[in-house]
């Protein structure tokens, strides 16, 4: 028997990687999503100069010309657009769309940019607040009255659709469900290269009497212990006593909170392994595992201190 048909018998080792699976998919799943609520609708849309009032309506304009801009106002641009019949509207447009309406303008005069054909453009019409109502004033030289009577009190944001919130709903879920993903691809790959690594010496005679073991205890059984090595189902460890160097009880916490404790086994090969007790924090299940591992190998290291580090450091070095 070799390694690769082995592992097989380790079916805790296969959570993290079918976790990683389903997280990833959920990731792109949750993508797609995003980018489909993201579409516009823009059959839906309806002519902005009947309902320049309507806040709220997913609207377009023809745009004949456009001013460059007329202010900002937090993260916004404001542009000045005129459609075929001369009409003024107060519109937001991205940085991206608004060089390309440069691009495509065939004509400037007096900061005004003048299209032979039409540039449609789809947008969330929107109420626009005092802030940038007074802004627009003062740049034109208009008072409330005139306001009004050119722009209402209604704005065109052409950077939103009425699913962009929904979108970055679908989004958001992406990014947590990809760290997830992520995390426990690392977690996986970890620990495979772990795994090999402590048993690339391992002979097909090893890997047989390992097999055995499995198949004669029950499969809800965590730790076996052999004549000549140890498996764990999960996290996925298998060591010889003779490659134990040194072990010490080791704390787990996330966030400064105190998750379990385990026993930590240093082997020849430079690896770490936890063995963990199958009842949580079991002092007396951990001793005993301490135990039958010293019973097998007398003199292996024993506890957490400066000292056994370095004489584990000295045993590994080549």
């Amino acid at each position: 028997m070799d390694l690769k048909t082995f592992k097989k018998k380790f079916i805790k080792n296969g959570f993290s990687k079918w976790a990683t699976a389903v997280l990833l998919a959920m990731t792109v799943l949750f993508i797609i999503l995003g980018l489909i609520k993201n579409m516009s609708g823009e059959k839906y849309a309806q002519l902005l100069k009947d309902h320049k009032e309507d806040e709220g309506t997913y609207a377009f304009i023809d745009v004949a010309a456009f001013d460059e801009w007329i202010c900002t106002y937090g993260d916004e641009t404001y542009y000045l657009l005129f459609d075929r019949s001369g009409e003024a509207y107060l519109a937001v447009v991205s940085n991206s769309v608004m060089k390309d309406m440069e691009r495509k303008a065939s004509a400037v005069e007096d900061y005004t940019h003048y299209f032979d054909d039409s540039y449609r453009l789809y947008g969330l019409v929107k109420s626009t607040s005092y802030q940038v109502i007074s802004n627009v004033e003062d740049v034109y030289g208009l008072d409330a009255d005139q306001y009004r009577q050119y722009f209402g009190r209604c704005y065109i944001n052409t950077t939103e659709n009425p699913n962009t919130n929904r979108a970055w709903m679908w989004w958001t879920f992406s990014m947590f469900s990809g760290m997830f993903g992520l995390v426990f691809l690392i977690i996986w790959l970890g620990s495979e290269s772990q795994f090999n690594k402590e048993c690339r010496n391992f002979t097909e005679e090893e890997f047989a009497e390992a097999a055995r073991m499995l198949d004669e205890n029950d499969k809800k059984q965590q730790i076996i212990f052999g004549d000549d090595f140890v498996i764990c189902r999960g996290p996925a460890m298998l060591m010889r006593y003779s490659d134990m160097l040194w072990m010490h009880l080791v704390d787990t916490y996330y966030y400064g909170a105190k998750m379990g404790r385990s026993v930590r086994v240093y082997s020849r090969s430079k690896n770490s392994f936890k063995i963990y007790p199958t009842i949580k924090d079991s002092e007396s299940e951990l001793n005993d595992i301490m135990n039958r591992i010293r019973d097998k190998k007398p003199d292996i290291l024993v506890g957490y201190n400066n000292e056994n580090a370095k004489r584990y450091r000295s045993m590994t070095k080549k």
